[in-house]
């Protein structure tokens, strides 16, 4: 049984196109070939169908093939394209295998245009099948998570229902005793408010199901965040902005980032219980290499960075760091979902997250955001990395500028 083909073919050549379709005949598929020419025919057809292939000459009169794949790539970058040509030179071969072609095939060697084409199909389908089982793992992970977080939610509420239980049997023994009383009042509305933060998290964490993705400029986002989170922290830790000028716009949900900015330095300010320095930084990164996370190779992110001069983890804690529950901090002081808020946050905004620590000199988290589709890059600006690391104690040492300034104030640099 022949299998159907929806193909686009951008040919000026009627009878070349035709040729195409005997010989995909012969080779058992059945296709439905739509024969364009030019840049608006390939716009429109891309835009009100869907296709399982797209083919294209290289040169035609009114267009070039390698802008038809700049535009196939754009608009339906899962769709297999293909070069078929008699005037595709090596050096643009190779450019245009660079920027996204499936392959290409002269038209003087049409004998390898059914190999490829099903060496294509193959692709998408191994693509497909591994999107899926990752869409799978991703889903065992969450009832984990899930499984977890309830686990965590059950032991942790226990506790406060214990200890509300323990100071509300003690009330009618110290009515005579008002000193008494006022400390059990005391402990009871600790209790409650602990309850009520623990509560706010897991909102939160919910919550990030609910994202609204969006161009974001992350400059004037962290300057209005950097304002509020002023309030939070005590006179001898400063927070200090350095971002890189003219800093692409990302694709983020901004409520949700401003929640993972404002978590990760309350969790720097309490690094820091002798004061010290937090810093935020951002820049444009190319990934060059394989990540913790999925995504994309040789993608571009903004790295959007936290770093203080705290107590830092050791390695145990960095492993658990992104665990629901896992915390450091002192019993009554954490609930321990502020990292796996912002570890659940960051993938559903596409991105991925890094953390390096070291004990006694402090932690740093990195966020990874893809860029928005209108973003402007400058090619200048871009660090590449290799792997989703820092120099050793990169994140952790603080500029030499301003070192003796610890009023609780806030500082933007370029």
């Amino acid at each position: 049984m022949k299998q159907n083909l929806n193909i686009l073919h951008v040919e000026d050549s009627p009878e070349d196109s035709e040729l195409v379709q005997h010989l995909l005949h012969d080779g058992g598929f059945d296709c439905n070939i739509q024969r364009i020419e030019n840049r608006r025919e390939l716009l429109d057809a891309l835009d009100k169908s869907e296709f399982d292939l797209i083919l294209s000459d290289c040169t035609l009169p009114q267009f070039h093939g390698l802008q038809a794949l700049q535009l196939a790539h754009a608009m339906k970058p899962e769709t297999p394209f293909i070069f078929v040509s008699g005037t595709i030179g090596e050096e643009i071969a190779i450019e245009s295998l660079h920027d996204g072609a499936t392959d290409y095939v002269l038209k003087h060697r049409l004998s390898r245009l059914v190999p490829a084409v099903r060496r294509a199909l193959s692709e998408v389908k191994e693509r497909s099948m591994r999107r899926e089982m990752e869409e799978k793992l991703q889903q065992a992970r969450r009832m984990e998570a899930v499984g977890t977080l309830a686990g965590g939610l059950v032991h942790d509420f226990n506790n406060l229902l214990q200890v509300i239980k323990m100071n509300a049997a003690l009330l009618p023994m110290e009515l005579n005793n008002p000193a008494h009383v006022l400390k059990i009042s005391e402990n009871l509305t600790k209790t409650s408010d602990r309850g009520s933060s623990l509560m706010r998290e897991l909102t939160a964490f919910a919550r990030s199901a609910e994202t609204r993705l969006v161009s974001v400029d992350l400059i004037r986002e962290l300057n209005k965040t950097a304002c509020l989170l002023g309030t939070l922290l005590p006179p001898n830790v400063k927070l200090t902005l350095q971002l890189e000028t003219d800093l692409p716009a990302i694709f983020a949900d901004p409520d949700q980032l401003d929640r993972m900015v404002t978590n990760l330095v309350i969790n720097a300010r309490d690094a820091l219980p002798e004061g010290g320095k937090i810093i935020i930084s951002a820049e444009t990164v190319q990934c060059e290499s394989r990540a913790p996370q999925p995504r994309k190779e040789n993608a571009y992110y903004v790295c959007l960075k936290i770093a203080d001069n705290g107590t830092g983890m050791d390695e145990l804690a960095q492993k658990r760091a992104f665990e629901p529950f896992f915390t450091t901090k002192p019993v009554g002081k954490g609930t321990g979902l502020g990292l796996a808020v912002v570890f659940g946050l960051m993938q559903v905004n596409n991105g991925f997250i890094d953390l390096h620590s070291k004990l006694g000199e402090g932690t740093a988290i990195s966020l990874f955001f893809p860029l928005s589709a209108d973003a402007e890059i400058h090619p200048e600006k871009i660090r590449k990395i290799q792997l989703i690391q820092f120099p050793e104690n990169a994140q952790t040492k603080m500029p030499a500028d301003n070192r003796d300034s610890a009023d609780g104030s806030i500082t933007t640099e370029p």
